[in-house]
């Protein structure tokens, strides 16, 4: 039965040198219909299973070079006193074509171990030349190199220093992606929303307590209509009170005492969710989490949640300041 690289348990440079060998004998055996190329393909690589029976896993490059050369030149598999066809002086494309097929078959082909790393940064790469579809290309690597980890655990191969080149960058930077997503943006998307709507309200309230009707006009910030309405006090004009300096300043510390409020509540959340949940964190950010436990992530939810409980003091006494309680 004819073996496959797998089978074989060639690397991929090794199984790049099979290919190109198989490919230069398909080319001496062409023109000749006493032979088929299938079956000499079939005892070549059944002679070099065997005679890499006993090597290390996966098998070097020199190591097949070296059953190459006791298998001698791709010639010498035509039969017995048949020439060789002449020779064709190769072109640049047909050289560079020749090379492509041997290391598009070494990674379709190869050993999974080696594969999936060549193939992960191989995507990545792409992505990163076809700049605009960088995100798609990254998901794909990103999936490749999850797997690449996945059957180097599976055997107990160890991800060496040239697997982890091949293998870390798309896990890295989604990883970090997805760090930044749940430590920041949602908090800070949180405090975003809840300041922008607070300022649309207070000039909706201040347009209202003037006099006026139907919609406030909108302005970047409340400066205009204070300075039209100086008498008027909003609600948000007396939850500022307790912040020192001016109006700018006030606004300012607000939005950061609301940011705070928000980074506290969802530190909360997302620690002690990992703490009861550890299993599910070291499934996305594996490898880079390391042997996470949730002992850690434990004790920043309880911190957060400490200061999530200073901070509703400190907005209890705003409200009540403000008259809202």
């Amino acid at each position: 039965m004819t073996q496959t690289s797998a089978d074989l348990g060639l690397s991929a440079a090794a199984e790049a040198r099979l290919a190109e060998y198989l490919v230069q004998v398909r080319a001496a055996l062409t023109g000749v219909p006493d032979v088929s190329p299938d079956e000499v393909e079939a005892d070549i690589r059944e002679h070099v299973e065997n005679e890499l029976r006993t090597a290390i896993r996966p098998v070097a490059l020199f190591v097949l070079e070296a059953v190459l050369k006791r298998l001698g030149p791709p010639t010498q598999w035509l039969p017995a006193g048949r020439a060789a066809p002449p020779a064709e002086v190769p072109s640049l494309l047909g050289y560079l074509r020749h090379r492509a097929r041997g290391v598009v078959g070494a990674l379709w082909r190869g050993p999974e171990d080696w594969r999936l790393p060549y193939l992960s940064f191989a995507v990545f790469a792409l992505g990163v030349v076809a700049f605009p579809l960088f995100p798609l290309f990254l998901i794909v690597s990103y999936f490749l190199s999850r797997a690449g980890i996945a059957v180097a655990k599976e055997k107990q191969i160890p991800i060496d220093a040239g697997r982890k080149w091949l293998l870390y960058p798309p896990v890295v930077i989604v990883g970090l992606v997805l760090l930044l997503g749940l430590t920041l943006l949602a908090p800070l998307g949180v405090t975003i929303a809840v300041c922008g709507n607070a300022v649309d309200a207070d000039q909706q309230e201040r347009w209202e307590l003037a006099g006026q009707s139907g919609l406030a006009p909108r302005f970047r910030d409340n400066t205009a209509l204070m300075k039209r309405y100086p008498a008027v006090v909003t609600t948000l004009d007396r939850l500022l009170i307790r912040f020192p300096g001016n109006r700018t300043t006030k606004e300012v510390g607000g939005a950061l005492f609301v940011g705070a409020g928000a980074f506290a509540a969802w530190g909360a959340v997302i620690g002690l969710l990992g703490a009861r949940f550890p299993g599910s964190v070291r499934a996305v950010f594996d490898p880079l989490c390391g042997p996470f436990e949730g002992r850690g992530a434990g004790r920043v939810g309880l911190t957060c949640l400490l200061l999530l409980a200073v901070w509703c003091g400190f907005a209890v006494r705003i409200l009540v300041d403000a008259g809202l309680v």
